[in-house]
């Protein structure tokens, strides 16, 4: 339950103003139930610093590529290295296994330089977003 509260509270921090500028309205209810979906599944990953819980990862390895679907570092924390730390661990992997690393970044969301200084690539556009690989 820890992990869901932290999951949701952080989603909610770092995206409703985004999700909010893109589509004009959050779905509170909407978010919970797919944020609970994710940590039921054990498919999110709090990232702690010490005990502290200070972020959430959400990765899925495909066959073909490995898919970064959420990584998410609360406001306190951002801008101190951790998400780089985070998204160099997936290169490693991502060599390893001589897959691409794709993602999705709202179209008003900083994030976009944060990914393009670690070398991703704009690959396809839409009104929304921008999405991006890194190939190892």
């Amino acid at each position: 339950m820890e992990d869901l509260d932290f999951a949701f509270r952080v989603l909610k921090e770092t995206m409703r103003d985004y999700v909010i500028a893109t589509w004009g309205t959050w779905r509170e209810e909407k978010s919970r139930y797919e944020t609970t979906e994710q940590v039921a599944a054990g498919r999110t990953e709090v990232i702690e610093l010490g005990q502290v819980p200070i972020g959430v990862q959400l990765v899925d390895r495909q066959r073909t590529h490995i898919q970064l679907l959420q990584l998410y570092i609360t406001k306190e924390f951002q801008r101190r290295g951790f998400g780089t730390q985070l998204v160099e661990r997936l290169f490693v992997a991502a060599r390893e296994a001589k897959l691409p690393i794709r993602l999705r970044v709202l179209a008003v969301n900083p994030a976009r330089a944060f990914y393009e200084r670690l070398g991703f690539i704009v690959v396809e556009t839409t009104p929304e977003r921008y999405f991006m690989e890194w190939f190892p």
